[in-house]
Parts: C-alpha cells; structure tokens; sequence
C-alpha cells in the first residue's frame, strides 16, 4: 500500500513523477491553480482534449508547471452530471495510465464542484487511486515485479481536509481488501483449492487476533455437513468448512453474520459445464474470498460490531465418487433436496452454512457467492443483485452499495415461484427444470435454510471483468468487501 497525503496545497509545484488533473468540458476551469489551468485550457483551445468522460491525455514537461514530469489530464465531462462514482472512476481511469507507465510518485489534484460534498470527492479520488493500484504478477515468472505506487498525494487546493484525512485508515482497508479479494480469485484453482485457502484464512486470523476454526471431512461428518460433503466428494481435494470470529473490544452493537460461497474450481460435477470460459470457474470462491478479506478489515478498523464469517470450501469435480443427478441430499437442516443438476452446488454449500448460522444467534445474515448465471445475463457483469427477508436490512445494503460505488439491484422473492423449487421424491429439488428466473430461484431455495433470520442474499455478478476498465483490471473486480465495510462500520 502507498504512502497516502490528503494536502490542502494546490499542487502546482508538486515533484514527483505525475500529476493528475480532473477537468471538467466546457470553457470554464473550476479552481485549478493557475498554472495548470492555462495547460489544460491551451490543450482544450487546440482541440487535443475535449475533458470527455474518461478521456486521458498525457503531457511531458507541461509548459510553465514545475517540479513535475509529466500531467495527466483527465475528463469528468459535465460538471452538472458528475457523480461521485464517475470522479471514482475517471480518478483510477487516469491511474491506470500512470501505473503501465511505471510511474512511483503519483500527485493528483480533488477536484472542485458546486454540486458535491468536497469532503465525499477526496474520498472518492483517494479510493479511485488505491483501488487502480493493482497488478497481478505472481504467475509472470521470478523475477516480475508489481507495477505499484509508492507515494500518493491529494490537492485540494484549499479546501478543508480533515474530514477525508480521518476516513484514510477505513478507504486504505477497504482498497486492501479489495485487493486480497482478486489476489485470492485470480489464483488458479491449482495453487488455491480448500486446504490452501484455510491455511491462508488461519495465518491471517493469527496475524490479527481472529479466532479462526477450520472444519475438515471428520468434524463435517460429526456436525452434520452432508450437502457441502456431496458437493466436494468428486475431488482429490477434500472440502473445509471455516468459522472466524471477529469480536469488538467493547460490547458489540450488532452480531452480524456472513457466508461465503467457496467453490475453489466449479466444473459443473457430472453436469459438466462446456469447457468455453471454465478457465474462470477457479472465481467461484469470490464469496469466501470476500467474507476472509472483510474479517480482516473488521479487525484493522476496529468494527463496533461482531462479525463471524461462515465460508464453505469444496471442488465441485467429476470423477467415480462424484454426486450424481437424481441422488437425493439430507441436508444439515433435516430437509432433503433431489439433485437434478449437479452445477448448482453452490446452492447446496450455502444450504448447510445457512443452516450453521441460524443457531448462532445473529442480528443479521448476509451470504454471498457468485450463484446464478442468470443474475449475470440479467445484471451484466457490473451490478449484483440482491434479495431478503428484512427489508431495512437490504435497503442499508443497497445504500452502503450506493455510497462504495459498486452497484447493487433488488430482486423480489416471488413467493408464486416457490411452488417451482417443489419435488415429487424429496422436500425441494436444486433447480426448477425452467429457463426463467433463476435468480429468485435460487435465492428462494437458500431461503428454505434461514428460519425467522434476518436474511440477506447477494447474488455475484459484478464479481469478474472481462477487460480493464476505470480502476478495474482484467480478472476479478475484487468488490465486496467495501460496501460491507460501509455498512458495518456504521
């Protein structure tokens, strides 16, 4: 992680290596320094930059800047129309560009608007920043090195930083999980597969004072695990179960519970998926994956609140010990669920962990796993969906979505479909036989293991990107664990 300075100076006479500086169309530049603001203006006179949304453009030895090698100018387009999230955006769009150009020291002028918070806009161009700060290289050979930042320092040219210079340990921790999210779900499913993940859970709980218990074959026989058992007997890699606790110094508020879907390698079992894009299925422990990387955060920041994360660790393989289409699952809960398509596993992993987390007494339940591709024709890959039993608790989860910059849609539980998940042999089957709304489906069928809970389900479509977009790169997005820090933290 980089240094991180939030100055009240304008910047003009930064010195390091780049200067970053947000402009806005039109004629008019809002507060930038002098100096900058006649660049940016003879750039935009000359028509070489139009300060479009997301436009960069690189300049050597900007004429009459000091100290700086280089200014990147980058456009937030109208000012009427900017967001939080598009200043977020345009900010790590800008950071990119520094990055593959190997550039350390990073300076970057906050940008000035009359129609936003100035306090939420450093935060969002801090946020831009550490999250763009990211580059994968642990399978590029020995001698690789990450593209990183060393230094980061926010201009505000004036404007009072107090505010955004407190919320820097919450905006540092939130990038940092992020980034453990991707490192985790970009790791091929040959180097992390559940044994290798508990041990990384387990180094991490002792490093920062986590209880931390993990579950292998025997303790998931004694407590009753028969549905991630089925799900993960078709591999050489037996499955885990783990439950972190994070507990607050001072009495906890709330006692919030979170599960993780962990499939560390998804082939669909005997419903085999077809082999165009499984190289991605080493992703579908991204629920997990956020879970682990949120308790740590809970523990740097201190949550108010007490936090036990569920993640439930298989491979959903196939081989002559593979669960079979038409078995028929006692899950934990008692219930029996007929298998009809041995791909919707993760539905039966979270079955049993639903199950867990109601006998252990939480305010609310949260799950997370990248479950339905149904969500991701619906969502696309930038907006996960998410549905309930509580409705104040999904609206907080769609306000701290909202506020994180990382989107969120409801999707009801349509009671009518229920009669879909129903089967003449056991008490539910895994899916419905129908092409429509697998989503609801879906989140109906985990709904049948929650009881009385407060219940929230989050379906992970926004979890992987197909190309390097704003502060996202290729690969896994690594988002989650901040707007569940927003939340938490609050």
């Amino acid at each position: 992680m980089p240094t991180v300075d939030i100055s009240s100076q304008p910047g003009k006479d930064f010195a390091g290596d780049a200067l970053v500086v947000p402009v806005f169309s039109g004629r008019e530049r809002h507060r930038l320094p002098l100096a900058i603001s006649k660049v940016a203006r003879q750039v935009m006179d000359e028509e070489d930059f139009k300060a479009d949304y997301l436009e960069v453009v690189p300049l050597h030895h900007p004429n009459g800047v000091k100290g700086t090698r280089w200014m990147v100018l980058v456009g937030l387009g109208d000012e009427e129309k900017v967001t939080l999230n598009k200043i977020r955006k345009a900010v790590g769009t800008a950071a990119r560009v520094c990055l593959k150009k190997k550039w350390k020291s990073i300076g970057i002028l906050s940008p000035s608007t009359s129609t936003l918070d100035h306090d939420a806009v450093q935060v969002a161009v801090a946020e831009g920043l550490l999250l763009s700060n990211y580059d994968f290289v642990t399978f590029k050979g020995e001698k690789a090195e990450p593209k990183q930042f060393s230094s980061v320092e926010i201009f505000t040219n004036g404007d009072d930083t107090r505010k955004s210079r407190r919320k820097l340990p919450m905006i540092e921790a939130g990038a940092a999980a992020c980034h453990r999210v991707r490192d985790l779900a970009n790791t091929p499913a040959g180097d992390l597969y559940p044994e290798v993940f508990a041990e990384i859970a387990v180094k991490l709980a002792k490093q920062h004072k986590i209880h931390c218990e993990v579950m292998d074959v025997p303790a998931l026989e004694k407590g009753g695990f028969r549905s991630v058992l089925a799900v993960g007997q078709g591999s050489t890699r037996p499955p885990r179960v783990l439950n972190m606790e994070y507990k607050p110094k001072e009495k906890p508020k709330k006692h919030i519970i979170l599960v993780g879907k962990g499939v560390c390698f998804d082939s669909g079992g005997l419903s085999i998926k077809d082999a165009s894009n499984m190289e991605t299925m080493k992703d579908d422990m991204t629920g997990a994956a956020i879970v682990l990387a949120t308790m740590v955060a809970c523990a740097q920041l201190e949550a108010p609140v007490q936090v036990t994360g569920l993640m439930g660790l298989v491979e959903n393989m196939v081989s002559g010990n593979s669960y079979k289409p038409g078995d028929v699952i006692r899950t934990r809960s008692g219930k029996t669920v007929e298998v009809l398509n041995t791909d919707a596993e993760g539905r039966l992993v979270l079955a049993d962990l639903l199950h867990y987390a109601t006998e252990l007494g939480a305010d609310h339940i949260v799950d997370l796993a990248t479950l339905t591709g149904a969500a991701l024709v619906a969502m696309g890959d930038a907006v996960s969906a998410v549905m309930g039993t509580d409705q104040k608790l999904v609206d907080r989860l769609l306000d701290a979505g909202s506020a994180a910059g990382e989107h969120l849609w409801q999707l009801p539980l349509v009671e009518e479909y229920s009669e879909l998940l129903k089967s003449p042999l056991a008490d539910l089957k895994n899916i419905t036989g129908s092409r429509w709304g697998g989503t609801i489906t879906a989140g109906l069928f985990l709904r049948e293991f929650t009881g009385e809970a407060s219940w929230a389900h989050l379906d992970l479509s926004g979890s992987w990107s197909s190309k390097e977009r704003d502060y996202r790169t290729h690969g896994a997005s690594g988002e989650g664990p901040r707007f569940l820090l927003e939340w938490l933290m609050d």
